[in-house]
């Protein structure tokens, strides 16, 4: 039972959730009595420290209708997969995966164009040892092919290396492409501004020759 329901849940369209069927127009008439009547129980208890690790405890049909809150960890599972709540880029040794490139003082005194250039360094060697690693794993597939799987491990590495170094550049990245997005709809409004004015003088002249007919 607990492996059909499983499947049903990493599927790629799982099914509706059963509690559906309680999301009645019936059931949201008596909604907002039911939330009332839970504050004012709520009230009433004394006040106790939450430490968040105990479950949401279901009493009615009701409770299904109103939102879940927040989860009490960082992560929360969702269509099968875990996710996490912040949305953070981990680092390469939570994941197991050396890291091949030092970070940078800048990364901790927030000099922001000094660490993106130190990263972009730091690109270029990764690529260049991608480089080197590709052609030995040429040479010893041409020697002898059973010995591959440690060049094509470095080149994991190193790949990888890369995959990271330029997630870290993303938050860079979407900036700029805000900056650059935010000039254009600045420039766009100027010429409209000028568009709206030329008319405006255009009218006021046309105004000014008809008076001047009369």
């Amino acid at each position: 039972m607990s492996r059909v329901e499983s499947n049903d849940i990493s599927s790629l369209y799982p099914p509706p959730p059963p509690y559906m069927k309680f999301f009645t127009n019936e059931n949201l008439e008596k909604l907002a009595g039911y939330k009332q009547e839970n504050e004012s129980k709520e009230t009433k208890k004394p006040s106790e420290e939450i430490d968040g690790t105990a479950e949401e405890t279901i009493s009615s049909e009701l409770d299904f209708l109103t939102p879940p809150p927040m989860p009490s960890t960082h992560q929360y599972r969702a269509f099968g997969s875990v996710w996490q709540v912040k949305d953070e880029l981990p680092d390469l040794e939570t994941l197991g995966i050396t890291r091949l490139y030092k970070k940078s003082d800048t990364d901790t005194n927030g000099d922001v164009p000094t660490s993106y250039q130190y990263k972009t360094q730091e690109l270029r060697k990764l690529l260049k040892s991608l480089l080197l690693n590709y052609l030995e794993l040429v040479g010893v597939l041409s020697v002898n092919p059973e010995l591959y799987e440690p060049k094509m491990e470095n080149i994991r590495t190193i790949l990888t290396n890369i995959h990271h170094l330029l997630n870290e550049y993303r938050p860079h990245q979407s900036r700029e492409s805000l900056i650059m997005l935010l000039e254009e709809q600045l420039e766009h409004k100027k010429t409209e501004i000028q568009q709206i004015h030329e008319v405006c003088r255009q009218v006021q002249k046309r105004l000014d020759s008809i008076q001047q007919s009369i």
